[in-house]
């Protein structure tokens, strides 16, 4: 074979080799139902998948789009506690439940810090600052902006990146949500990905799910929230 014919089967190689990496994510609108970029509404539901729970505490803060810092010193009813651990919330029950007749009222003793759903953590330091998270948590949840907590994501899971400006596929291996939140997160304007399904999901009561694709993630979603 001579030069000539070795330099056209060589480029003849890497087109395919190119053509190939496209074709995991299958840039052809419509071609692909499970090809997304940053603005899908998968994006947005992946996204609040892995955003942190903060749910957990809502007994102290009534604010189910964050969750206080550990230990922290409150009064519940008026009768001083210092929480250290998750165990502790059972004081602060103990004492709502001395009667049924009063309004259960959890003050802090501000400065505190607060873990937010984008994993952040900010310091509130008096009660208006503390109040206005309710107001934007209200907001996330009329808009679609909170966390998911009906479903679950059984990790590893894999998901096909392509930028289309550098024609470069990786494959991600997510392994936590906090790392399926920051993914979603940080996609900028020239990246589309594509979730390796099959994938599997725990819903409420334990019910283990194999997700197939974006359109059953959705359906799952929508059943579970309702």
């Amino acid at each position: 074979m001579n030069f000539s014919a070795k330099k056209i089967v060589s480029i003849s190689l890497l087109l395919l080799s190119i053509s190939g990496c496209i074709k995991e994510i299958d840039l052809t609108e419509g071609e692909n139902p499970n090809t997304n970029n940053s603005n899908s509404e998968t994006t947005n539901q992946y996204k609040r998948i892995g955003m942190y729970d903060g749910s957990f505490d809502d007994l102290i803060d009534n604010n189910a789009c964050s969750s206080v810092k550990l230990p922290v010193s409150l009064l519940a009813n008026n009768i001083p506690l210092t929480i250290t651990n998750t165990a502790d919330y059972q004081l602060v029950l103990n004492i709502f439940n001395q009667s049924p007749f009063d309004a259960d009222i959890v003050v802090f003793n501000f400065p505190i810090t607060i873990l937010s759903q984008d994993y952040s953590q900010t310091i509130i330091t008096n009660q208006a600052q503390f109040d206005n998270l309710s107001v934007v948590c209200d907001q996330a949840i009329t808009n679609n902006l909170s966390a998911i907590t009906c479903v679950d994501i059984v990790y590893p899971v894999k998901i096909s990146l392509y930028n289309t400006t550098t024609e470069q596929t990786t494959i991600i291996s997510v392994v936590k949500d906090q790392d399926l939140f920051n993914f979603m997160a940080n996609l900028s304007v020239n990246e589309l990905y594509s979730v390796q399904y099959p994938i599997n999901a725990v819903t409420t009561g334990n019910v283990n799910i194999i997700v197939s694709g974006d359109s059953q993630l959705k359906s799952i979603i929508n059943d579970c929230a309702n």
